[in-house]
């Protein structure tokens, strides 16, 4: 064996996650004619991480996922109701690069299939990284909207963010001698015919720098799709607090403005840990007059592609979401989500309770419920006359396991 394969350091661990979630609906939901009262959901899923690096600055990564899902009539093929509460959603590699996954076995109530959700192959220097394969990426300050962050962002009301999905792409680091750092990403992926072409790609330039090394900026200029990005953030400190904002410039078909602007603070009271963060989002593509109809959406058609691509998880024009964090105990946090669609006056409000169980063992618990009337984005988007895209409340259980 070579001498640098010998002083090769290799990283493995992993995770075990078991989640329940039921929805219930009312009788104006146009999900109770497909699943009744109540829809129960239970999904597994294995991850295993292993990676190695060497001496000589090689490093090779890879993350293998075991997915299996089960839900009544969950994963039944209609398009019409697919991916709206993603009850009926298989994550996929058709517009990939690589297709790193292979579905084991799929019916109607039941699916199973594994992927790797990170296979990268690089080299790392002291001021420098390079990667090439499967990975992700994250940029910008948004708490929960982030408009910066659009090659693979979360959804703003996700329970569970501790691993985006990865994309595949070459991406490169070089840090300064200052602590500003400049980074590069290149998104490969195949458009609807599994053509790899420039069209569906996206070409990203990010420098991140400090003045004075008391406040952090953010310059971004990018080709993504057709359409020509340039971004601008800011971290500075108000009396103890952060305040972050992002401003996103986008030139295509529309041209339009993005921005997030969140106040971040954090302080002992009740004898415990609290944190508070107050967010506004504008989206520049969203809907102002709250008419969310098939024939408003034809008129809206960057905002409907952002959202089919996983870019945008929005529809109206200007949000507003409070979230307050409380440690209850050392093992025992609670936090409470209020996401306001300040252009139809719907919300969606969420608490959550996550317990450490044990150095290994987590258990999260939530409760989601839509405030609205009916036709609101939260409230339920209109499908017919009387019916609607809505559901009452979800609850959320996760047992997770670490090794």
């Amino acid at each position: 064996m070579p001498l640098s394969l010998a002083a090769a350091e290799l990283q493995h661990h992993g995770h075990l996650k078991y989640e329940y979630d039921g929805y219930a609906f009312s009788d104006s939901s146009v999900y109770q004619a497909r699943y009744g009262q109540h829809q129960v959901n239970q999904t597994a899923q294995l991850r295993y991480h292993l990676g190695s690096r060497w001496q000589s600055g090689w490093l090779v990564e890879v993350d293998y996922q075991l997915l299996a899902g089960y839900g009544e009539h969950r994963f039944q093929a209609t398009p019409l109701m697919n991916g709206y509460l993603g009850l009926s959603s298989v994550i996929d590699d058709e517009l990939r690069l690589f297709n790193l996954t292979n579905t084991l076995s799929e019916h109607r109530d039941f699916v199973m299939l594994q992927r790797l959700d990170r296979a990268i192959v690089g080299y790392q220097t002291d001021n420098n990284v390079v990667k090439f394969g499967r990975q992700a990426i994250t940029w910008g300050n948004g708490q929960f909207f982030n408009p910066m962050d659009f090659v693979n962002p979360f959804d703003p009301a996700s329970l569970d963010k501790e691993y985006k999905t990865g994309d595949d792409m070459v991406y490169g680091q070089h840090l300064l001698q200052d602590g500003s750092d400049l980074q590069a990403a290149y998104v490969i992926r195949r458009d609807g015919d599994s053509d790899i072409t420039a069209d569906v790609a996206t070409l990203a330039l990010k420098y991140h720098g400090f003045i004075d090394y008391i406040y952090e900026y953010d310059l971004l200029l990018a080709e993504h799709y057709d359409n020509t990005v340039a971004g601008v953030s800011s971290i500075i400190s108000v009396g103890g607090a952060i305040w972050a904002t992002d401003l996103v410039a986008t030139w295509g078909e529309t041209n339009y403005l993005s921005l997030v602007s969140n106040w971040g603070y954090s302080w002992v009271g009740f004898e415990r840990n609290m944190s508070g963060t107050l967010e506004y989002f504008y989206n520049g593509l969203g809907i102002s007059d709250g008419d969310y109809s098939p024939e408003s959406l034809l008129q809206h058609p960057e905002l409907v592609a952002k959202i089919e691509r996983g870019e945008l998880y929005n529809l109206a024009r200007h949000y507003l979401t409070g979230s307050l964090y409380i440690e209850m105990t050392p093992l025992w946090s609670v936090s409470q989500n209020l996401f306001y669609n300040a252009s139809d006056n719907s919300a969606l409000y969420q608490v959550l309770s996550q317990n450490s169980l044990s150095d290994e063992l987590r258990l999260t618990t939530a409760l989601t419920v839509p405030i609205g009337a009916n036709g609101t984005e939260y409230g339920g988007l209109k499908f017919s006359d009387g019916q609607y895209f809505s559901f009452e409340l979800l609850l959320y259980a996760q047992l997770a396991w670490y090794f």
